[in-house]
């Protein structure tokens, strides 16, 4: 009869005995029923100082009992607060206590996961022998005891709990999973389907994502999970000092960095192109109506004015078709129409775009024509003869939109061709549109994609797994709001809204890329005759633009503006 697991003298064999005494009982029904009582007595675990006794904090014992006594727990928690020891405890309990229970512990990566596993074995390696049940199997990626109880760990993926009945997924860094929507199509609804799975989610923030939409709709009584929620400030021994501390060594000064992972505020994904402050506030609206991919929230109206902008996809299930309809009557402008879906082939969203455009009272339309795009527009051209639709030309160094032919040498598109200079001027002034509430947007799903949309190398996209098509349809809406034909057509000039910026501001906020490339397409740099409220606008933020500038006596001026 083994007593020990492969001559490791710290593991209980599966078929060793114990010599039970009344007070071992005793002590054992205390562990089964006071899951704290277990974890601060005979619980040891891993910190900076080796193996130490587990001195629970009040909201850690809160935590735990959460875990044990609801099938739905979400807890938003800041770095370095104890977790994953509580993680530990709660796992270590509920397979010791319950028979043929199998445990999945995930986290983003598959080196986080095993590394709790492995610190979670060596607290098990540390109970008394009379409270372990004996090992059937103990590695890297599995734990197996012998009352049929088991741990797996695994990342986070569509595979991750394949070929197991799994009672309780406890995944940690939920925030930080990629290709959640994948993930949760295969594991999460034949856990939560369950009368007594339990599902556990732990993580700081990342962004406006999955993790955020669990926590949001908690706090609105929407789903099950029960919440809670850990600051630095709450962890004992953290004062003034330490926050200076961890801001800068942990954060490089970042206050924003800082707020995320220690303070646990929600601020947008790592870099987004909309601040996190901006995005929390963007609040969707109920459409008026809703039907295959349109969305209306406003009915067109005699008299107002409306552009329309299209981004175009081949409709074969990937990239969305999306167009929107903004009411640029006055400023605030409204988003009050939109049209989303990866399911219309190019010539039904061609009569979709044009039945829309004339419903709103022949809305000035704007499509992108890099590929597919240019059928989209001849067919609304040729074919329904739509005359409000924007064709654009180089003329000099710059695109810009044109109403006649364009010229002698001029090549005429009937659309606009994205380029990656028109796409990060268009970039630059959405932001100070939404955020500066120029623009309003009612739309869920554009309000989503802003969410993931953030900075890539040189330019912005959608993070991993996401899409941007709404997102790239109002950069170009942005793109044309600023040119000279736009201003025009609607007896406004946008940006004269926006509000006084200083030197800094407006080199740090309209260009936060940190580069103008024009290596790609030397022949269109960065486009429009931006009438920017000017204050002492310097001459480099201005040449940025290609902005021709003249030195005065008084301020830098652009030439436009003289």
């Amino acid at each position: 009869m083994p007593r020990f697991y492969k001559g490791n003298e710290q593991l209980k064999g599966s078929d060793a005995a114990i010599s039970w005494t009344p007070e071992l009982l005793d002590e054992l029904a205390k562990c089964k029923n006071n899951p704290i009582y277990f974890a601060e007595k005979y619980m040891k675990i891993i910190t900076e100082d080796g193996l130490q006794d587990f001195t629970m904090r009040d909201y850690q014992k809160d935590l735990l009992m959460s875990f044990v006594n609801n099938r739905f727990s979400i807890a938003l928690m800041a770095r370095q607060s104890g977790k994953t020891e509580t993680f530990r405890a709660f796992i270590m309990h509920y397979i010791l206590f319950n028979k043929y229970k199998t445990v999945a512990l995930l986290a983003d990566k598959q080196d986080t996961a095993q590394e709790i596993l492995e610190k979670m074995q060596i607290s098990y390696m540390n109970l008394p022998r009379w409270l372990q049940q004996g090992v059937t199997t103990f590695n890297k990626r599995k734990f197996v005891l012998a009352n049929g109880s088991r741990v797996i760990s695994s990342a986070t993926n569509q595979k991750a709990c394949r070929g197991f009945t799994v009672h309780c997924l406890v995944i940690d860094e939920a925030a930080h999973v990629e290709h959640w929507d994948e993930f949760a199509k295969s594991v999460y609804p034949t856990i939560s389907a369950g009368k007594e799975t339990k599902i556990i989610m732990s993580s700081t923030p990342c962004g406006l994502n999955h993790f955020y939409k669990f926590w949001e709709e908690s706090k609105q009584k929407k789903n099950e999970f029960k919440r809670h929620f850990v600051t630095w400030d709450m962890v004992p021994g953290r004062n003034e000092e330490w926050r200076e501390r961890a801001l800068q060594n942990d954060c490089g000064n970042d206050q924003e960095k800082f707020d995320q992972e220690y303070n646990c505020e929600f601020l947008g994904s790592s870099g987004t192109l909309i601040s996190g402050s901006t995005l929390r506030r963007l609040v969707a609206q109920v459409p008026i109506y809703q039907k295959d991919g349109l969305y209306q929230y406003a009915a067109p109206e005699k008299g107002r004015k409306y552009a329309m902008s299209c981004d175009v996809s081949h409709g074969k299930g990937l990239d969305y078709s999306a167009f929107h309809v903004i009411d640029v009557t006055e400023m605030p402008f409204r988003q009050v129409c939109v049209f989303h879906s990866n399911r219309t082939v190019p010539t039904d969203y061609s009569n979709i775009i044009f039945s829309t455009a004339v419903n709103y009272n022949n809305a000035l339309l704007l499509i992108e024509v890099n590929d597919i795009g240019v059928q989209v527009a001849d067919i609304v051209f040729w074919e329904h003869g739509y005359e409000n639709i924007i064709m654009t030309a180089t003329h000099g160094n710059k695109k810009i939109i044109v109403s006649g032919f364009g010229g002698r040498n001029s090549v005429i598109d009937r659309g606009i061709r994205t380029t990656l200079p028109i796409k990060n001027s268009g970039c630059a002034l959405i932001k100070l549109m939404v955020e500066q509430d120029k623009l309003i947007i009612n739309h869920k799903e554009t309000i989503i994609e802003f969410s993931t949309f953030s900075k890539k190398n040189k330019s912005w996209e959608a993070e991993e797994g996401k899409h941007d098509d709404l997102v790239m349809g109002l950069v170009l809406f942005a793109w044309m709001s600023v040119q000279s034909y736009f201003k025009d057509y609607i007896d406004l000039d946008a940006l004269s809204f926006i509000r006084d910026k200083t030197d800094d501001e407006l080199y740090e906020e309209l260009l936060p890329f940190g580069f103008i490339d024009r290596g790609i397409t030397p022949e269109i740099p960065l486009q429009g005759e931006l009438s920017l409220p000017v204050r002492d606008i310097s001459a480099e933020a201005l040449r940025a633009f290609d902005l021709d500038v003249e030195t005065t006596n008084g301020p830098l001026q652009p030439s436009w503006f003289r």
